[in-house]
């Protein structure tokens, strides 16, 4: 019997799958289920954007291919042992134009999946240590659907970032709006000048902190980037109809990487497939700080003769460089009370 080590992607892939977060998926794709995902966007007749995939690469499929019954490790931790029912491989090209489009060859994450991803295995499991199919950053839907007591209207916010001003701008407009929100933060990151998960963990909490009681709730979703535009975007918004959102706030480049996807295609697709994804898309212009209104906005301003001609756009990028430089970051940029965590060793992969 052959002994596999996985990942941490790997490893949050099975957590999720298991307590329900990409459901209508319980299992890693099958062959059909991959290539009706990548052609029709389907699982079992329902909507479902993205494959969640179990791959191997080169070295393992030699190892493997010969054998029945694997045991996968994660940290030393037995975690299952599993039955090969197929070993399957897609064409490249074919996964990268379906979920990255034509111009797939120069997307990042393309590039590492064709370096590690040789192969994909189709398993059932024959032993399953549940006590090991946990982590310190999840929380399954099961468990806060629990806690909030499944309220009828909730709002779910998804960030990879600490919370800067135009996101406390999106999180009051959606507690005004829909009276509940729920925080729900990307930890497992691996991206050069990404901020560390504890960073992202605590300051979103602190952001809760300031909003009303019982009205802001806070998740992480532990999984990583993918960085696939408007098809993560729609998993999701999947995902947090299964923690209980009853609408979802997509944002201008949601799951996207630097210019590759335009601007608001994810909102766009989101919107298109709302009715299939089956919950409410939440698509607002990018806020933004107007210098002559002194406020964060992201259509009219507050002043009847402002013409919009001053303004000041809100990033992630712009905040994580000024760290590096260790320079103070504005008020119009960050709420002190955050940006006072931070130094430049909030980054990761420096």
């Amino acid at each position: 019997m052959i002994n596999i080590n996985i990942n941490k992607e790997q490893f949050s892939d099975l957590l999720n799958l298991h307590h329900g977060v990409f459901y209508p998926l319980k299992n890693f794709v099958n062959h059909k289920q991959f290539k009706n995902i990548l052609t029709a966007q389907k699982i079992k007749k329902k909507f479902f954007p993205l494959p969640i995939f179990f791959a191997i690469d080169k070295i393992n499929f030699n190892r493997i291919k010969s054998h029945k019954y694997l045991k996968l490790f994660y940290r030393k931790n037995f975690l299952c042992l599993i039955k090969i029912k197929d070993i399957y491989q897609i064409e490249s090209k074919v996964i990268g134009e379906k979920i990255f489009g034509s111009n797939f060859k120069k997307h990042p994450y393309f590039i590492k999946h064709i370096k590690k991803n040789f192969a994909y295995l189709d398993f059932e499991y024959k032993k399953l240590n549940k006590q090991k199919l946990k982590h310190k950053n999840f929380i399954s839907p099961k468990e806060f659907k629990y806690k909030i007591k499944n309220k009828k209207i909730l709002a779910g916010f998804h960030t990879r970032n600490v919370p800067h001003t135009a996101h406390q701008w999106a999180h009051i407009y959606m507690i005004n709006k829909y009276k509940n929100i729920l925080i729900q933060p990307l930890i497992g990151q691996y991206k050069k000048n990404e901020y560390l998960d504890k960073v992202i963990v605590n300051s979103n909490k602190i952001v809760i902190k300031m909003y009303e009681k019982n009205k802001a709730f806070y998740a992480p979703y532990f999984s990583y980037p993918r960085y696939g535009g408007p098809l993560e975007a729609a998993l999701h918004a999947l995902v947090r109809k299964n923690y209980g959102c009853s609408h979802f706030w997509v944002g201008r480049d949601h799951a996207g990487f630097k210019n590759f996807y335009q601007k608001y295609s994810s909102q766009n697709f989101c919107k298109k497939n709302e009715k299939k994804l089956g919950i409410k898309i939440i698509a607002q212009r990018e806020p933004y700080f107007c210098l002559s209104c002194r406020k964060i906005v992201n259509k009219n301003c507050y002043k009847k003769n402002c013409k919009n001609l001053k303004k000041k756009m809100i990033s992630g990028t712009k905040i994580r460089n000024l760290l590096k430089k260790n320079k103070k970051i504005p008020e119009y940029l960050m709420h002190p009370n955050i940006s006072k965590l931070l130094n430049n060793k909030s980054i990761l992969n420096r």
